[in-house]
């Protein structure tokens, strides 16, 4: 490969040669389920998508020009038969099609949903790193399937592989630098790989045969002997108030489209959207197998009784073949970290007062709890839940940059001493809610004194002094 010509930077992720392409390993696959390729060419789209997306994180274009992308077409030194031409990547630069001509910013302006599940499913792989690699994948394939949908060309095979690789690229373009992050992902995205069409009508004849020596085997058991119907604990007949979904409705619910929905991830499990038969929609949590059952037990124990206006409702659970599920109320408005961090909006300075005050009535609610105080011990901003109030509460003017300074000031000294390391420095949750029941009055009162002087001196820019802000 010729450095000094190709304008990407092929050294920040350098090519490693593979046994793949040697010999009569050269296995057929859909690259990411996208090009009909080998496993030795595998290796040099990865190098190829890295750097795009190294170029991308700069430039905002995700693919290169024709001419610049051919200046890169040449074999790599340490493994002549790999590059542009010969793995049939000649399609890959800007202007070849629809998808090639999307760049960072478009693609997050014309497919936000799309890509905000991108973002959020392949953010973070860890300990639980198959479940959260397949809704990677999933994210990947939805968002790539919505855009041939969106052009009305899912049936164009070129198109679709243009279309993934650009998707890829975005996802990548956000992690740049990260090379744990970037090792994990590029380990991930073989999950998408397409069989080859007669591997797979191979295996479905024999799953098939299986399946049915499975059954007479069974009809031959039950025959015999009456199964014992399966009880997975007595905890749950104690868990008042709840619906015991069965592992098919909790399926259903969860395939109400042609991919799952994911809404995040926690240490403890995944959650996904979900749609119930009466049409209403949920956020089911899929705890993972490696988590102990008290987590499960102690989350439903915890919230089955419970009910507040400021505390996400668990309507039901699922127990069944050492599967655990925990359907909650869908809050539609994502969690206070998504909405702090939008850049297309900001949280007015009421509205996070409000956030901070019913927070804190939570935890009030919690801690004096009459059958024994419930300690959550980790909240953090993901862990409220926008939504549970209608959507128009969230459609205020934007925020001008304003805060009042005596009210942040008390909100800070209280934020600084909860953190207190030692547990005697720290406030109750009583004189927490006080002060910031404090602070909403006073907010409540200085934001009705402001509108009514702006309604009274319409063209006056000045600031009363009792309105005093610091802006942020």
């Amino acid at each position: 490969m010729c450095f000094a010509v190709c304008s990407l930077n092929l050294t920040a992720y350098p090519f490693h040669p593979t046994g793949d392409c040697i010999g009569h390993h050269r296995d057929k696959i859909n690259d990411w389920d996208s090009f009909p390729s080998s496993r030795c060419c595998l290796n040099g789209l990865n190098v190829f998508t890295e750097a795009l997306a190294l170029h991308a994180s700069d430039n905002d274009a995700i693919f290169l020009s024709e001419e610049k992308w051919n200046q890169c077409d040449g074999p790599f030194s340490n493994q002549k038969t790999v590059s542009i031409t010969k793995c049939g990547f000649k399609g890959l630069h800007y202007g070849s099609s629809e998808c090639s001509s999307l760049s960072l910013s478009s693609f997050k302006q014309s497919y936000p949903k799309q890509h905000y599940f991108v973002h959020s499913n392949c953010s973070l792989f860890g300990p639980a790193f198959e479940d959260n690699c397949l809704a990677c994948v999933d994210a990947i394939r939805d968002a790539r399937e919505h855009i041939l949908t969106d052009l009305k060309m899912r049936d164009n095979s070129t198109l679709r592989g243009i279309c993934g690789t650009a998707v890829v690229i975005a996802a990548a373009a956000e992690h740049v630098g990260d090379l744990q992050w970037t090792g994990d992902f590029y380990r991930c995205l073989p999950a998408s790989e397409a069989e080859d069409p007669v591997a797979k009508a191979l295996l479905a004849v024999l799953v098939a045969v299986f399946s049915v020596l499975l059954v007479i085997i069974l009809i031959k058991y039950v025959a015999r002997k009456r199964l014992p119907k399966l009880v997975e604990g007595k905890e749950i007949y104690a868990w008042s108030g709840l619906y015991r979904f069965s592992k098919s409705e909790i399926e259903s619910a969860m395939n109400f489209s042609s991919r799952k929905v994911s809404l995040g991830a926690g240490s403890a499990g995944r959650v996904y959207k979900g749609i119930l038969p009466s049409g209403q929609v949920v956020g089911i949590k899929h705890i993972y197998k490696t988590n102990a059952s008290d987590t499960f037990t102690s989350e439903v124990e915890g919230l089955s009784r419970i009910r507040h206006p400021n505390l996400v409702c668990l309507f039901g659970c699922c127990v069944e073949n050492k599967e655990q599920y925990l359907v909650y109320e869908y809050c539609s408005n994502g969690n206070l970290a998504q909405n702090l961090l939008k850049r297309d909006s900001i949280l007015s300075w009421v509205k996070r007062v409000k956030i901070l005050r019913d927070c804190a009535n939570a935890l009030r609610f919690l801690h004096s709890y009459p059958d024994g105080c419930i300690v959550h011990r980790d909240i953090k901003a993901k862990d409220v839940i926008m939504g549970k109030r209608p959507l128009s509460d969230f459609e205020d003017p934007r925020l001008n940059g304003d805060l009042n300074v005596e009210d942040f000031e008390s909100i800070l000294h209280i934020a600084v001493l909860c953190v207190a390391k030692s547990s005697k420095g720290r406030p109750p949750i009583d004189v927490v809610l006080q002060e910031l029941d404090k602070v909403w009055m006073n907010t409540e009162v200085i934001m009705k004194a402001r509108n009514e002087h702006s309604s009274a001196t319409p063209q006056s820019k000045s600031k009363s002094k009792s309105l005093e802000v610091m802006e942020v």
